[in-house]
């Protein structure tokens, strides 16, 4: 096998397929990279027990054949050369190590190889449902919903976003419990098929972190029995899918609200990152006192002192003043993501569930349990 590209390109493509290497995996032989080299079209796969990745790449091929190679080892020695450096990677017949030539540094590096033979076929997979999504609509799905899903492994039913298809409807859900972000969209091609499936945050983030803004290419979803397999122009990623029951996401939504406050984000992501810095706890606390005209943000900490800032608002309602507090950082993550100057808030009592809305967009709801305090 023999074949040569920039260095870029190469670290680049190994740098993706990598991360679908667990660091828990037990198995050395996951610990590779499979190299497929087939005239100029170099296949470069990476796996763990439950998740996929290929990545193809154009190169100058001059020997077909097929290596594995330590991820760690190639990794660690592309990233050290300048981006347009030219390599010649080259493994001769027989030889059970990898030579690599850097043109530019003048180098020779040999790098030890594992037995392809023992590493494991990519799947073979044939859709029993198969759907596009525009990357628009696919990375704004993911946006909106994934920052909201659990990282506790113990709890493996929230760390994945809950998918439904009803017709040309898609909804996406995410949440950790203590959060929920529910995410609308319609299809502008589909049939009136109905599925749903739960996929890992994990997959979600890899696509959404390999669209490409300036060439928009459509991302190809296939379902196969409970695995699911991502197409983002030449990049393949293939996962299982999340086992178990997806709990009704609309039960903890209130059927209507007391309180309708709009206040402008800008305003209140400063004065947020402002207060917080008086809430250096687990959960981040911010109080917020609501009123008709405005709405006071503080925080304290006794050996850090405390914060108080007013933001304007309009603020319709019941129950008011009001006095609510939550983790700001939770606030924060939507701020980001909503896409809209202008935020509706609206509210019951001070314990009940809160929603949070971009103004006049009522494709995306965010519904943020209050943190009891004292105030």
């Amino acid at each position: 096998m023999q074949f040569s590209c920039e260095s870029k390109e190469l670290a680049q493509s190994v740098n993706i397929v990598k991360r679908a290497i667990s660091s828990s995996n037990n198995a050395p032989i996951f610990s590779g990279i499979h190299m497929i080299l087939q005239e100029n079209n170099l296949q470069l796969i990476a796996m763990d027990n439950t998740y996929m990745m290929n990545k193809q790449l154009e190169i100058n091929g001059e020997e077909p054949g097929d290596i594995l190679i330590p991820a760690k080892a190639i990794g660690d020695l592309l990233a050290r050369f300048d981006p347009d450096e030219v390599l010649t990677l080259q493994q001769l017949p027989g030889e059970k190590e990898m030579t690599l030539k850097a043109a530019k540094a003048r180098g020779q590096y040999h790098i030890p190889l594992m037995d392809p033979e023992e590493y494991p076929a990519m799947p073979r997979f044939q859709g029993e449902r198969v759907f596009q999504l525009s990357e628009e609509v696919i990375g704004k799905l993911i946006d909106t919903t994934v920052y909201a899903c659990s990282t506790d492994a113990s709890r493996p039913l929230y760390t994945g976003v809950y998918l439904e298809k009803t017709g040309k409807s898609l909804t996406a859900v995410g949440t950790n419990t203590h959060r929920l972000a529910i995410k609308e969209a319609e299809l502008e091609e589909g049939d009136d098929s109905e599925f749903s499936m739960l996929i890992p945050a994990r997959l979600l983030k890899e696509i959404r972190s390999n669209l490409n803004g300036e060439l928009p290419e459509p991302v190809t979803l296939s379902l196969q029995g409970r695995q699911i397999m991502a197409q983002v122009g030449n990049l393949t990623i293939i996962s299982s899918l999340i086992e178990g029951k997806f709990p009704d996401y609309k039960r903890p939504i209130p059927p209507s609200f007391s309180n309708r406050t709009v206040f402008n984000r800008v305003d209140m992501e400063k004065a947020i990152q402002r207060v917080a810095l008086f809430s250096q706890s687990d959960y981040n606390i911010v109080r917020l006192a609501i009123d008709t005209d405005g709405i006071t943000l503080s925080s304290a900490v006794s050996d850090m002192g405390q914060g108080k800032e007013i933001i304007a608002c309009q603020t319709i309602g019941e129950s008011l003043p009001l006095n609510i507090a939550f983790n700001s950082r939770y606030m924060m993550d939507f701020f980001k993501n909503c896409g809209s100057e202008q935020i509706s808030l609206e509210t019951n009592t001070s314990l009940s569930p809160a929603r949070l809305m971009p103004e006049g967009d009522t494709s995306y709801t965010y519904i943020l349990t209050p943190v009891r305090v004292i105030f």
